[in-house]
């Protein structure tokens, strides 16, 4: 059936009308099409401004003054469906089959059925689709079912089946936007192996049937990611779900099966949720094991466009999280971790090269066939510079650095480049990056970006070269249409690969890192021409949904310049367009606690993914995330809503505590592989490992990462708070938005701070003397009415407190003459 769209498009410069285009109806089929019609229509009247109203909904999804076209999700219908779902009209649909769940919600009703091999939760709210839950299947059949309340909101079922007795429990976690987490345990009567188990929730219409149900599916696990789908209901409208599975709280099913949690979660209409791995290795007799712990939240409507898709996802992810058990902290010393690791990068002969009397670092521990990468030298320099300036003493290894930077400047090509022009690859086989021609698209804007924030910080050598580059840039820009290919020719721009896989498009994000560019160069020059580029690559990004990442760090960094972009222009669909790139970024996040396997020996607890298919965390884009999450929380202020903050700032938290198992003498010997894809593991150097992976994989497979080795640099340079008048430095584990320094007379003065995150959830603060015995100290919350934190424990050398997030304090502090310690902060 065609499909009638509506749009409203005019075409403004400033604020003149310059050509109304009126009201166009087009019949289009498929909807993908109305993509290719506003695309065609902002090569010939740009910007455009337009109301698109979509068919499977009753409102305007977009009313922007923008570049580009809003997403349309195209419904998924289950015409091609899993054996499960088969026959659930008949089985669940019969009102004897059915019994009324004694849990009182304020809207809807939620039924119970037992049916020949499954258990079934059946909520019904008062309009869309409903939701039936599978919280048990046996697939030799169940036999009876018993239940009891534990108190108002809790239901507890005992199920007797084949495979043995089975335990769930329900919770009603908030009555009036139904709220439920329900966990399922077995006890097995006999060892078995799981081999297939099915998914436990479908979306069914009110006769019950899951077969006239259309759906968008927004996100589901890719990888070991967080175990979570997020999907919405449009025929009949509503509900919109979130599922989060507690993968934690299966370590033990993984640890007897030796299977792992990669991409268990999935969403394929109208059925998702989790599919236990299948395994050869048997669940233990008479042991009881949870194979389900399900937070499911709904919502009764569809959200409107991907910006409010987006920020229900982050509302409804922060609101699981708060439940979850979260691993504790324990300090960590980055400012040592840092300090060794210049000593590395300096002294180990693996770590660097020497060419032409320049100095430079390898990208990978005892890597040297490779001639050296502008990206690694930067990328470690500009970090080290903040260490620097925080620590307050000049560093030899930055200033070699800095002078090897101009050498990757080409005069044929008038701009920088990613290898040392002249210098051959002494390999015999050349993986698909390794030629001097070649360039990948977010590698030229990440040199870029590097070479503005040094000119930014007044290197007029980074100026010169920044600002000669730009012209190729804006002509490769030009010639990609703001869409960027995997690769290309540096000599002709011609693609040499235009798609990250067959079927899916290019580097997506790279629109966001060319506004991050043309932001610097706008900063730098005033001149208008560069702000136009960033808003005219900042459309790109309309219309990617949850398909925006490509590489974690370029997408996060994206939402920082969108950012700068919205405070310049007033325009608030950029602000809207940087929330999406948060929410792409916090659905590659790992929130559970992997306890099997290596994983017993390290924590992975809140890592994000590299790339948008990787199956391991990595250092460098861990830290550069750190790093600008906390720029970018900076930049938007008031504006983040509570649980993007929250989860921004329990990232920061957790990388924090976890960041030291990247250190390969972190780990145990077995935990770190032999034989790694670049150069070879030295265990002794504060260089990280490039992977930590899930608990059966080592972690280093691909190598030892010099250029992530500027976790520490950061580290140490944002979680820590210092100043020349304080005998103290402080520690915090939450990000530090605003801060102030204040001294009323000698050896007495104060320190405030107002951190991110949310008050429900806290974090370590800790005080450090600078030099001699800790000054006396107190606390305050720098509120109207304050009161004083008692510290949680306290030595010689620290001071401890707990502390809550999103709020203010105020650091006082009081010492008489201090003597010279060797104490390290």
């Amino acid at each position: 059936m065609k499909r009638l769209l509506s749009f409203r498009c005019y075409a403004r410069t400033g604020q003149c009308l310059r050509r109304n285009l009126g009201t166009v109806f087009l019949f289009l089929q498929p909807l993908r099409a109305c993509t290719c019609f506003l695309r065609w229509l902002h090569e010939y009247y740009e910007p455009v401004h337009f109301e698109l109203l979509n068919p499977y909904h009753d409102f305007v999804i977009g009313n922007y003054m923008s570049v580009g076209v809003f997403s349309s999700h195209e419904p998924a219908q289950p015409e091609v469906i899993s054996q499960w779902a088969l026959g659930l009209k008949k089985s669940l649909g019969q009102e004897q089959n059915r019994t009324a769940a004694d849990l009182q919600f304020t809207t809807g009703h939620l039924e119970t059925c037992l049916d020949t091999t499954s258990f079934w939760l059946i909520y019904t709210p008062p309009k869309g689709a409903k939701v039936a839950i599978r919280a048990c299947y046996d697939p030799q059949g169940l036999y009876e079912c018993t239940s009891e309340n534990d108190g108002e909101h809790v239901l507890d079922f005992r199920l007797s089946g084949a495979l043995g007795q089975f335990h769930v429990r329900l919770e009603l976690l908030d009555t009036n936007a139904p709220f439920l987490r329900y966990t399922t345990s077995l006890r097995p009567a006999n060892a078995f192996t799981v081999q297939s188990f099915p998914r436990d929730i479908y979306l069914l219409d009110r006769t019950y049937d899951p077969l006239k149900t259309e759906g968008v599916v927004h996100i589901t696990q890719n990888g070991p990611t967080s175990g979570l789908a997020y999907v919405s209901c449009l025929k009949p409208k509503g509900p919109t779900v979130f599922y989060f599975q507690n993968l934690s709280a299966l370590n033990d099913f993984f640890e007897q099966t030796q299977t792992e949690p990669s991409s268990v979660v999935g969403a394929k209409w109208p059925e998702l949720g989790l599919s236990l791995p299948s395994s050869d290795k048997p669940l233990a007799k008479h042991q009881d094991v949870v194979i389900s712990d399900a937070f499911v939240t709904l919502r009764t409507d569809v959200p409107k466009d991907d910006y409010q898709t987006a920020d229900w996802f982050i509302d409804e992810f922060a609101r699981v999280y708060r439940l979850l058990d979260k691993p504790a902290t324990t300090y960590y010393d980055w400012p040592q971790a840092a300090a060794k690791t210049i000593r590395s990068l300096s002294r180990s002969s693996a770590c660097h090269q020497r060419i032409k009397n320049r100095f430079y670092l390898n990208a990978y521990v005892g890597s040297s066939e490779k001639p050296p990468e502008s990206m690694v030298q930067l990328c470690v320099l500009v970090p080290m510079l903040a260490y620097q300036a925080w620590k307050g003493r000049p560093s030899k290894l930055a200033e070699q650095l800095l002078q090897s930077v101009p050498s990757f400047y080409r005069d044929d090509l008038k701009t920088v480049v990613r290898w040392l022009p002249g210098q051959p690859f002494q390999k015999s086989e050349l993986s698909e990056e390794e030629d001097h021609d070649k360039m990948d698209s977010w590698y030229l804007f990440h040199i870029l970006m590097n070479l503005g924030r040094l000119a930014l910080q007044g290197d007029e050598t980074a100026r010169d070269i920044f600002l000669k580059s730009l012209d190729f840039a804006i002509e490769a820009a030009h010639r990609f249409r703001y869409e960027w290919p995997v690769f290309y020719h540096v000599k002709t721009l011609e693609v040499l690969k235009s798609e990250t896989k067959p079927g899916e498009k290019g580097e997506q994000d790279v629109p966001g890192v060319y506004t991050y560019v043309m932001m610097q160069a706008f900063e730098l020059t005033n001149d208008a021409r560069y702000l136009r580029e960033a808003e005219q690559s900042a459309g790109k990004l309309i219309g990617s949904g949850f398909n925006l990442l490509y590489q974690t760090n370029i997408t996060i960094m994206s939402a920082q310049a969108l950012a700068k972009l919205w405070k310049t222009t007033g325009n608030r669909l950029y602000f809207d367009l940087s929330r999406l790139c948060i929410a792409n970024t916090i659905a590659k996040m790992w929130a559970w606690d992997c306890s099997f396997g290596f994983g017993k020996n390290y924590n992975t607890f809140m890592g994000v993914s590299c790339l948008k298919d990787a199956s391991y965390i990595a250092a460098y884009e861990e830290g550069e995330s750190f790093a600008t999450a906390l720029d970018y929380l900076r930049i938007v202020g008031p504006d983040a809503s509570p649980a993007l903050s929250l989860m921004l700032a329990e990232y920061m938290k957790y990388l924090l505590n976890r960041g030291r198992h990247y250190y390969p003498y972190e780990l145990p010997d077995d935990a770190v592989a032999d034989q790694p894809k670049e150069g070879h593991i030295r265990r002794q150097l504060t260089i990280p490992l490039e992977d930590l992976r899930t608990g059966w994989e080592q972690a280093g497979q691909v190598g030892q990462e010099i250029y992530g080795s500027a976790s520490a640099f950061v580290a140490a340079a944002y979680a820590y708070q210092r100043h020349e008048k304080m005998p103290l430095t402080v520690f915090i584990e939450y990000p530090v938005i605003e801060s102030g320094f204040r001294d009323n007379q000698p050896g007495q003065g104060e320190y405030f701070v107002h951190l991110a995150g949310v008050p429900e959830l806290s974090c370590r603060l800790r005080i450090l003397p600078n030099y001699g015995s800790l000054p006396n100290v107190r606390v305050f919350t720098d509120t109207e009415t304050p009161h004083e934190i008692p510290s949680k424990d306290q030595t010689q050398t620290y001071i401890d407190y707990e502390i809550s997030g999103g709020m203010r304090y105020r650091i006082e502090w009081q010492s008489g003459r201090n003597k010279r310690s060797t104490t390290k902060s």
